[in-house]
């Protein structure tokens, strides 16, 4: 993992700060007196050791106050008490109840650049904007499946060999091993198919990517699994699973951070998240991101409308960053994939860091755990000077589309059916933009009302914006104001 670039992002930054500030920068270790999850203690590489979790049964519940005094690695009973986080063991591993809770999905970058977009439009930031999601409580796999355990599926007949789409299996190389034995790796190189067949012989299934999400990130939504903080000696090789002491996730779970990126239920969409805040389409069927990918998509396999198969999200890194890959159609390959994925990633399809783990419904019975921090949302759109500022970006947009955009968002607090005429969102002035520069996040450009605005210059404790060239056709950005 290499360190993000930082030149052009002050106001970005800023709000990052800010951001982190309003999610809650919670201590990101257990408190004295509130135990640690199973995931933070030692262990063993999982070579077809027996999972070893705590017994629910055997630890006396902890009788609190409030919830607030019940710390991270348990969950509330619904007599109130704090008790640790129930997990159950398998024989590759083992897999951890997550308690029911809200938390908020999504990510905040720390710049908006649209350089690379002018020239090959794309989905640069797909998991933003942020949104508030609930779920119930549910299992999840403590870290990613391993190479033994899906070998054993193999041998059993429920599996088939993975394959990358190199030809190769995927093992990582000699100096990468080191001393962990093969078998102690993450199974990549699976399909979308492979890896539901393997969760399925189980009695399990992928976890959806919202509880994908919180398990990684918890409630307090930390931008990492392991906090807010990058970890830039976080590499590309892969580990065996569970190998780093530092990648532990809010519940105490391995792997969300570094290691191997992980396939999840969901069909890919580029602006899902973006489209729960709006009340139609602002993307033209001939605008640029749709010219873009159907160049692209005929580089793969020599058509538009040729039959890839679907693409699916896959995550990891930032919590809630989102990619995709390809399951593809069958007898579809792809001779020679590009050197990059569309959204400029490399997992096109089967890749040899690409795999994933199993989750599980909560059985009807079972003892339904809460979480004891309540979620902190993040508002959606900031009050400055005089205007309200939706904290969302619509990426890859002609200057058309920038402005409908605008005209059929709806933020939080909007009529739930758009009016005629739209809630009042706009383009922004270039004076408008430099009134709100802290939260407007640069460099862009992004569409203004006199056309293409751009950060020109930042130091310490200035934001300068400036208009540049652009046709109207262009892909850039766009920010949506409106007048208080």
């Amino acid at each position: 993992m290499t360190s993000p670039d930082t030149s052009y992002c002050l106001p970005a930054l800023t709000v990052l700060a800010v951001a982190a500030s309003l999610l809650g920068c919670a201590p990101q270790d257990a408190e004295p007196g509130q135990g640690k999850a199973y995931f933070d203690e030692p262990h063993q590489v999982p070579l077809g050791v027996p999972y070893e979790g705590k017994d629910p049964v055997a630890d006396e519940p902890e009788t609190v106050a409030s919830a607030d005094e019940c710390g991270r690695g348990r969950g509330i009973d619904p007599d109130g008490n704090c008790v640790p986080l129930v997990t159950r063991e398998h024989e590759f591993g083992g897999m951890v109840q997550i308690p029911a809770g809200a938390f908020m999905r999504g990510d905040i970058p720390a710049r908006y650049n649209a350089t690379s977009g002018r020239e090959r439009p794309h989905h640069e930031h797909a998991g933003q904007p942020l949104f508030q999601d609930q779920l119930p409580s549910y299992w999840i796999d403590g870290y990613e499946v391993s190479r033994k355990a899906y070998s054993k599926c193999v041998e059993a007949g429920s599996c088939s060999p993975a394959v990358c789409l190199d030809g190769t299996d995927g093992r990582p190389t000699d100096r990468q091993l080191g001393d962990a034995e093969l078998d102690a790796f993450p199974q990549t190189c699976v399909t979308h198919e492979q890896a539901e067949a393997y969760c399925s012989s189980r009695g399990h299934r992928l976890p959806s990517e919202a509880e994908w999400e919180y398990a990684a990130r918890g409630p307090e939504g930390w931008m990492f699994p392991w906090g807010h903080e990058f970890r830039d000696e976080l590499g590309l090789a892969l580990g065996p699973v569970g190998y780093d002491p530092l990648d532990v996730s809010y519940f105490g779970l391995k792997g969300f951070g570094g290691n191997a990126i992980e396939w999840v239920a969901d069909a890919y969409e580029g602006d899902a998240n973006l489209s729960r805040y709006l009340g139609g389409e602002f993307r033209k069927k001939d605008g640029p991101l749709a010219r873009s990918w159907a160049a692209w998509k005929r580089g793969l396999c020599g058509g538009s409308d040729c039959d890839l198969g679907t693409r699916y999200v896959i995550k990891g890194g930032r919590s809630g960053a989102r990619a995709a890959a390809w399951q593809l159609a069958k007898g579809q390959t792809i001779a020679e994939p590009p050197a990059n994925n569309f959204e400029d990633d490399r997992a096109i399809a089967q890749h040899e860091r690409l795999g994933f783990r199993c989750a599980a419904d909560l059985e009807p019975d079972a003892t339904v755990l809460t979480v004891p921090k309540p979620v902190a949302p993040l508002p959606l759109y900031r009050q400055v000077d005089g205007y309200d500022l939706f904290l969302g970006v619509a990426e890859a947009v002609d200057r058309e589309e920038a402005a409908r955009f605008c005209s059929v968002l709806i933020a939080p607090g909007d009529p739930k059916e758009l009016p005629e005429g739209g809630n009042g969102w706009r383009l922004p002035t270039l004076e408008e933009i430099r009134a709100v520069s802290v939260w407007f996040g640069g460099p862009g450009p992004f569409w203004a009302v006199e056309g293409a605005a751009e950060q020109t210059f930042v130091d310490t404790q200035t934001a300068e914006w400036d208009m540049v060239e652009a046709t109207d056709d262009e892909a850039l950005m766009a920010r949506c104001i409106r007048s208080r």
